[in-house]
């Protein structure tokens, strides 16, 4: 009898820990900076704005594309006559890189 009591303790002890253990282990809190979230079309006018300023290249809203992975940051693309436009652009709005490219002309005449 004296056993089962050390046992039925020792089995009580492991799962009162156990309760205890996941009781305080932390939950997180994911704080989310204050920062405005702009919508795709908002996005879409701030990248056209920024290449029209610095390249005087004119960008119609149908030549654009946008992407977005989860949590990451916007990847824009613009099209235009001569060139096309790859931009990362933050949550907010703010540009974080611009890269100019050429159109590659392989004519293999």
């Amino acid at each position: 009898m004296d056993k089962l009591k050390k046992v039925f303790i020792f089995k009580s002890v492991i799962i009162i820990l156990f309760i205890f253990v996941l009781s305080c282990s932390s939950v997180g809190k994911r704080i989310i900076p204050d920062s405005e979230v702009l919508s795709r079309s908002e996005i879409i006018q701030k990248s056209i704005e920024k290449v029209e300023n610095n390249y005087n290249d004119i960008i119609l809203k149908k030549n654009v594309g946008i992407y977005k992975k989860g949590y990451r940051d916007w990847k824009v693309v613009l099209y235009s006559e001569e060139n096309y436009y790859l931009l990362e652009v933050s949550e907010d709005g703010n540009i974080i890189s611009i890269e100019k490219k050429e159109y590659s002309t392989n004519n293999k005449d």
